[in-house]
Parts: C-alpha cells; structure tokens; sequence
C-alpha cells in the first residue's frame, strides 16, 4: 500500500511518500515494467505513483497530513500535519511548524522531541 498525501493535482506530491514495506518490495520486483510503460512527465513523484499502480499496488488516502504551499492547503494551524512543504525560507517553515505545534497543544496532542 502507498499513501496518497493531497487534494491537488494527482493526490501524490514527493514531499511525503509513505510506502509499506511489500509496496517497495513490488516495485523492486517489477519496476523495470515501469521505466518501460510509465512516462516522466510529472516527476519523480508522478512516476513512483503511476508505477505503483500500474503494478498493482493498492493505495489509502490521508489528505491531510501534507501542508503544500502551492497546493494552497493552508494548514499551519492543524495539529494532524506532518509535512509542511514548499517553504524556501527556515523562517517561513518554522512559522508553519510553530503553528502547528501550538495547534497540537491546544488540541492535547503532543510531539515527540
């Protein structure tokens, strides 16, 4: 199983693939029928994707555990955020972070440190 990470464009952006263990043992097995059938247009992040289904790996689907800038999410203040993605500048990624955390803690969730 992969996990698909967001409401945008394809549902599957590369700041965060998650992967079971059999989902990455497949894909060893079998990506040579990927690099032969599936295109590079999208990315590596769109590859992995059509290449995991193309060779039967199932996937779930968690759209809120990925913060993406361009995907205009907007969720520094949801404490269920685990990757905050497209932040060029450590303050603006630490603001996000920050956000989230003080969301977190008012939510009684907590993070390991």
């Amino acid at each position: 199983v992969y996990l698909r990470n967001i409401n945008f464009k394809f549902q599957f952006l590369g700041a965060l693939e998650i992967f079971t263990k059999e989902a990455l043992e497949r894909y060893y097995e079998a990506s040579g029928q990927c690099s032969q059938h599936v295109g590079h247009q999208g990315g590596e992040d769109y590859y992995m994707m059509a290449c995991m289904d193309g060779i039967g790996v199932d996937h779930q689907t968690d759209f809120k555990l990925l913060n993406d800038k361009y995907a205009a999410t907007g969720n520094c203040h949801d404490p269920w955020v685990v990757g905050f993605h497209f932040y060029k500048k450590v303050t603006s990624w630490n603001q996000c972070h920050d956000d989230a955390e003080k969301a977190a803690q008012a939510s009684n969730m907590h993070f390991l440190q």
